[in-house]
């Protein structure tokens, strides 16, 4: 029965492994279409103020700040995940392994086998690693920079403002105007491309990674095998990551509504109103990560763990 758990565990990560080699190498044609918009983006915001700049560049900040942050939690998790079996097996009387494969012929229950196979797995470990931390990284640098994108329509939104207070040409204040229009109609086809790329890797990732974690408790609670809390923690960071740059999506796109909802529109023209109102309706019809027809934020992540939790809590009552 063991061994049928960390087969099934191993499996979960195995089709998640499959859809980021899919989408990250196979289709990596979408990935550099994404990054080649976001070096035209830049470019082009060049132009703007300083102040606008300045939003960019705290961005540019925290996601550098995130991604190193992502690097260290996720080395410290897949080492902690090859390390653990091998010191159990000197200290106790049964060998165990990391992951739930192993090499034909070589049998795991005698030291040279185990050592084999111990080998293995820890090289294949850290290709799923390199796979794991490319992927995640570059998904936290598209939707941060979305992020950016935001924070940028947001501060060119309060120097409109600014304008307006101060009674500005209307030559200037429709000239910020069709700025806004235009960078906004930008992002909504950049996040479009990003969601339509990014969705059917979630539903894949998602959905192997909840029956690996579920798999994992089971094998804690019932056999005692100690390696699935590691891999329980792995699953549940990795879909931390996800549903909170889902919610992060979703606030910042909130912010923006209220922000283009405050503007002066007493001191609008018609076009120019009618310019800020097509913004308005958009900004209330958000683009969201989504897992099938779930959105994926902070909710959807305490849905799931909710789930595991009353799974424990039924295992307990059954075992008493």
């Amino acid at each position: 029965m063991t061994k049928l758990i960390y087969c099934l565990a191993t499996f979960g990560f195995g089709c998640q492994g499959v859809m980021k080699i899919y989408s990250y190498i196979i289709t990596r044609r979408r990935v550099i279409e994404l990054y080649m918009i976001n070096v035209k983006y830049n470019e082009r915001m060049m132009n703007q103020s300083d102040r606008v700049k300045r939003v960019l560049c705290e961005n540019a900040t925290i996601t550098h700040i995130l991604i190193k942050g992502t690097m260290l939690v996720y080395i410290i998790l897949v080492c902690v995940t090859v390390t653990i079996p091998g010191l159990s097996s000197i200290f106790l009387s049964s060998r165990i392994l990391p992951f739930g494969f192993v090499l034909p012929f070589l049998d795991p229950e005698t030291w040279t086998g185990y050592i084999w196979n111990y080998a293995f797995q820890v090289i294949m470990s850290y290709f799923y690693l390199v796979l794991t931390l490319g992927g995640d990284i570059t998904t936290i640098f598209n939707l941060l920079t979305a992020y950016g994108q935001l924070d940028a329509l947001m501060m060119l939104i309060e120097e409109c403002n600014e304008q307006l207070a101060r009674n500005e040409p209307a030559e200037a204040i429709q000239k910020k105007i069709v700025d806004i229009v235009q960078l906004h109609q930008h992002h909504r086809l950049y996040l479009q491309q990003l969601v339509d790329f990014l969705n059917p890797y979630h539903f894949v990732t998602v959905g192997s990674t909840v029956p690996a974690m579920v798999i994992s408790v089971l094998g804690v609670m019932l056999l005692k095998w100690y390696p699935g809390a590691v891999i329980m923690f792995l699953g549940s960071v990795q879909i931390f990551y996800i549903c909170f740059l889902g919610t992060g999506l979703e606030l910042k796109t909130d912010a923006l509504t209220d922000m283009v909802g405050a503007i002066r529109w007493d001191k609008l023209s018609v076009r120019d109103m009618k310019h800020m109102q097509l913004i308005l309706a958009l900004t209330q019809q958000p683009k969201v990560l989504l897992v099938a027809t779930t959105p994926l934020n902070v909710t959807a992540f305490l849905q799931i763990h909710k789930f595991i939790y009353s799974l424990i809590m039924m295992v307990e009552n059954t075992k008493e």
